[in-house]
């Protein structure tokens, strides 16, 4: 390969190793048994995420039952009349189930929204089953021991033990600290029942967001309602885009065009030099949508053979309650957490400047793709930031800061049961794909490692989280750890680099958009942190960051 330049002899090692791992060097009885298996592969993860998608599962709720849950919550509910009472058609969606677990003073309510949400979808436990142990029969004719070793065989975690055994010492740390947490939350519970007169039987999945919210509240005298008043989507999107002008030198400039829906919105990005690419925004929830925040490449930049370039489009797309009867579109905290962290991918791939279309942006390591996005996450719980993002829709003053402070510090509240439930999906990952076996009944792992691990307490109802693990099938298969292992580099880089020169220097920050952005998968990712650190990673400021110093 003398001559090439060491991104084209990166892209023909990739493309070797790639034949090779598609088959390339089977007999052909194998190979076409190897067909066989992408064929049925691909058609079970694409039924298996559109039962997802498709589900229109509803529950049936009086307004009385739905106490707690703010006027917006109504708006576009329809109503139904049954046996003669009125009662609201809520279907069971990820927005509408968060709202719901987090807001509903009436304990049947929330339990209802629980089992529903984790009971619905029962054909995917099938088609999850069916995904694994095709992908262990192909990585073991592939020659690995297992799918996971198999998938991280080119990722910088590249040993599934090396997985496990980070896991388990984040496990050891993180349970004590959870069990703690869990102690306190259902000692309010308690103290809620008696004080309204009612028997406490025990504290439940269904409880947690509930009174972690009222644990934050009570603590901290944080008004979720009143924080929300000061993130008004269009204002927070709008200073996001200046802070971003402000510290990366992008400047992001809404046009005109034809789009899927009419709330989507388009965007073309500058800088100093030209054109960057351009941004779709698709922030509202709506029917049959795609339900999860996520990011999606529309087209990859690439040098052309002219020298031309090929520039990036990307699409940002959150499910946030959409603005109705004059009711405006406003974020909690953990809705703006959820928007900057899929901007870090927006900007990821907008910085991204490679030759080749297979290296642009988040094609880097499996192990990497979330760090920037995470590295942004800490933007969020920077006072300075906050007050920056925060205006309140109607009178437009900024946030107060005695708001931002509750905010701040209310961060560590509940951070080791929120973790554990993090592990617990790393851990349930990597065990239904690295199982010794060719076969691992994938509900069974889950179910137990959700009551062990997560130390999850259904009231002995039989649920089926399993069948709605999205990322467990399409996309982070054995590589569910790249969350926990992803936030330890961002916080290093954050804490390190930002910590010292300042959360708005711009010098630091392009220093950033050049060392760690623009490469995108063209080179060893891992040199590249090692460069923007001025030393190897260390996991100091993570453990800081989460309360286990």
């Amino acid at each position: 390969m003398d001559g090439l330049c060491s991104e084209d002899k990166l892209l023909v090692e990739r493309m070797v190793n790639g034949y090779c791992r598609s088959g390339l060097l089977l007999d052909e009885d194998k190979r076409n048994r190897l067909c066989d298996i992408e064929s049925q592969l691909a058609k079970t993860v694409a039924e298996f995420t559109a039962n997802i998608s498709n589900d229109t599962s509803k529950l049936l709720f009086t307004r009385n039952e739905l106490s707690g849950l703010p006027a917006t919550f109504f708006a576009d509910k329809p109503l139904v009349t049954t046996n003669g009472v009125e009662k609201y058609v809520v279907c069971v969606t990820k927005p509408n189930s968060m709202l719901v677990l987090r807001l509903a003073t009436l304990e049947e309510t929330r339990k209802a929204m629980y089992v529903a949400l984790f009971t619905k979808c029962p054909n995917n436990i099938e088609l999850l089953q069916q995904a694994v142990d095709l992908r262990q029969e192909k990585a073991k004719m592939l020659g690995f021991k297992s799918h996971a070793s198999y998938t991280l065989d080119d990722l910088s975690m590249n040993n599934p033990d090396m997985v496990l055994d980070m896991l388990n010492t984040l496990r050891t740390q993180l349970t004590p600290m959870a069990r703690r947490e869990l102690a306190q939350l259902r000692a309010i519970k308690q103290a809620d029942c008696e004080s309204k007169g009612l028997e406490f039987t025990d504290f439940y999945d269904w409880d947690l967001a509930y009174y972690k919210r009222t644990k934050t509240e009570r603590t901290h005298n944080i008004d979720t309602t009143l924080i929300k008043s000061y993130f008004h989507v269009p204002d927070v999107v709008c200073r996001l885009f200046a802070l971003f002008e402000e510290i990366m030198q992008l400047r992001f400039c809404k046009v005109d065009a034809s789009v899927w829906h009419p709330l989507v919105e388009l965007y073309e990005v500058w800088d100093t030099n030209g054109f960057v690419g351009h941004c779709y925004l698709d922030l509202y929830a709506r029917p049959r949508k795609y339900a999860n925040g996520a990011t999606f490449h529309i087209r990859s930049g690439f040098t052309r053979k002219t020298g031309a370039r090929e520039y990036p489009a990307v699409a940002l797309v959150t499910n946030f309650v959409q603005p109705t009867n004059g009711e405006p579109a406003l974020l909690s905290h953990a809705n703006l957490k959820t928007l900057v962290h899929e901007m870090g991918h927006v900007l990821h791939n907008l910085c991204s400047v490679t030759k080749w279309s297979m290296f642009h942006g988040t094609r880097v390591c499996r192990d990497f793709v979330e760090c920037p996005s995470q590295m942004l996450e800490n933007l969020i719980w920077t006072p300075s930031v906050l007050q920056k993002l925060g205006v309140h829709y109607q009178t437009k003053q900024p946030i107060p800061l005695c708001i931002v402070d509750a905010i701040i510090a209310a961060k560590p509240q509940v951070a080791g049961v929120f973790y554990l439930q993090k592990l617990f999906y790393a851990v349930y990952d990597i065990s239904i794909y690295h199982s010794p076996g060719s076969h691992v009944d994938a509900s069974l792992v889950y179910n137990t490692l959700e009551k062990n691990v997560a130390l999850c307490n259904t009231g002995g109802i039989e649920t089926i989280g399993a069948a709605t693990t999205r990322q467990v099938v399409r996309g982070y298969d054995s590589k569910c750890f790249v969350y926990l292992w992803g936030q330890a580099l961002a916080a290093d880089m954050f804490s390190t680099r930002f910590g010292r020169d300042g959360v708005f220097n711009q010098q630091t920050w392009m220093e950033y958009r050049n060392v760690i952005l623009r490469p995108g998968g063209s080179t060893d990712i891992m040199n590249c942190v090692h460069q923007f650190l001025g030393r190897k990673p260390q996991y100091n400021a993570f453990f800081t960051q989460i309360g286990l110093d």
